[in-house]
């Protein structure tokens, strides 16, 4: 039997069929509500619909997710919710979700990206080329840190 080939989409909401919005919530419940028991503020929120949605499918199951929201002039893309189902952890999947956000991003000149990340993930961003802009501090319970992604020059 071949090994499902993983596919990496990224849609506005309005684009996303309700299969879809139901994967990228369930998963999200998962990795945030249950996995990391983050119950401090809504996972779903008013961000959502302003927001386009990553969704890595491995075969028919949705393996990660991420969405990515414009900020003010839409210059600034904030990376959030990155979440990467537990038994795909450590295999290389995130860092392909990861370049294909990035690659994303680049598509418009000057665009940059921006995240509050886990603390403890910040060498694995940082070999993606993410870079820290702040100190430690708490969101949610949990250490982060805020990085940002390299502005790409103009042609």
């Amino acid at each position: 039997m071949a090994t499902p080939r993983v596919d990496i989409q990224i849609k506005p909401f309005d684009g996303l069929s309700l299969r879809e919005l139901y994967a990228c919530m369930k998963l999200r419940g998962e990795v945030f509500v249950v996995g990391q028991q983050i119950c401090s503020e809504p996972d779903v929120d008013e961000d959502d619909p302003l927001c386009h949605h990553v969704m890595m499918w491995l075969g028919d199951e949705l393996v990660g997710t991420a969405r990515l929201k414009p900020v003010g002039d839409g210059r600034v893309i904030k990376v959030g919710r990155v979440a990467v189902a537990g038994a795909y952890r450590g295999g290389g999947l995130g860092s392909s979700m990861m370049r294909a956000i990035q690659a994303w991003i680049g598509q418009v000149p000057g665009r940059s990206g921006a995240m509050s990340a886990q603390a403890q993930l910040e060498r694995w961003y940082g070999s993606l080329g993410w870079i820290s802009d702040s100190s430690v501090y708490m969101e949610a319970g949990i250490p982060h840190i805020q990085l940002l992604y390299p502005l790409k020059k103009p042609d």
